[in-house]
């Protein structure tokens, strides 16, 4: 059993404070024309993102229903996260338990836009990711996905809540693997919260044509294009090469 003394110092270890000295970096931009270079390139990978529209209109339409909320999110978790759930569903009664119990949170974080974050909101955003993790986790092993989380949250709560994967989260110094995943996501929403207001500023004066055509998804989402064909796809073609010589 762990000392009173060795508990304190696990507990400073896997604080945010710790987390930031192990992975701590420089202030990250996304220049506008890049945004939208690698977006384009993305709604031409997925020229319809279906799933996503679908999620984002149920969840809309069914706000307030947590029954029916379990459905929405699994129509785009179960798709998105197939390779993770191929072993085993999650246990839709306790996410729908998880939703009821949180609605009052989850109803302020709808209403919120990122660049609103502060430190105030760390510890519920920490809670909040630990019980759709655990809700979202596969009922055959209990085994939980850092990735399933993030996207749940952010159907819920588009505007306030960011997307990431095994991929994205290192790219911005905020790794997850083998650290408390509700610590590297409170990081990585920070890191994202300065990189959606320096694109809202940068959006806030292009051109009309170039506004309109960003502005039809939450910016939160175009970040996630963004990153998706910056960090993921190359990873994952580099992952298939790899298996293709072994």
């Amino acid at each position: 059993m762990l000392t009173n003394e060795e508990l304190a110092e696990a507990a400073k270890k896997y604080s945010l404070e710790g987390f930031l000295k192990r992975h701590s970096s420089a202030v990250k931009t996304i220049p506008l024309a890049e945004l939208e270079n690698e977006c384009r390139a993305f709604e031409e990978w997925e020229p319809r993102d279906s799933m996503y529209r679908v999620s984002t209109f149920l969840v809309r339409e069914w706000w307030g229903d947590p029954a029916k909320l379990v459905d929405a999110l699994s129509v785009l978790l179960l798709i998105w996260n197939g390779a993770f759930y191929r072993y085993g569903n999650f246990d839709e009664a306790a996410l729908e338990t998880n939703l009821g119990d949180n609605q009052a949170a989850l109803n302020a974080f709808r209403e919120r836009d990122i660049a609103s974050f502060g430190e105030g909101d760390e510890k519920g955003t920490g809670r909040l990711f630990n019980l759709v993790s655990k809700a979202l986790g596969r009922k055959v092993d209990g085994v939980e996905s850092p990735v399933s989380a993030g996207k749940a949250l952010h159907l819920l709560a588009p505007n306030f809540f960011p997307l990431w994967d095994q991929y994205i989260a290192p790219a911005y110094d905020c790794p997850y693997m083998g650290e408390l995943a509700s610590v590297a996501y409170i990081a990585f929403t920070r890191t994202i919260r300065a990189i959606a207001a320096h694109l809202a500023a940068e959006l806030a004066s292009a051109e009309e044509l170039q506004k309109e055509w960003l502005s039809r998804k939450p910016l939160l989402k175009r970040i996630d294009e963004y990153n998706y064909m910056k960090y993921t796809v190359p990873a994952m073609k580099q992952k298939k090469d790899r298996a293709k010589t072994k």
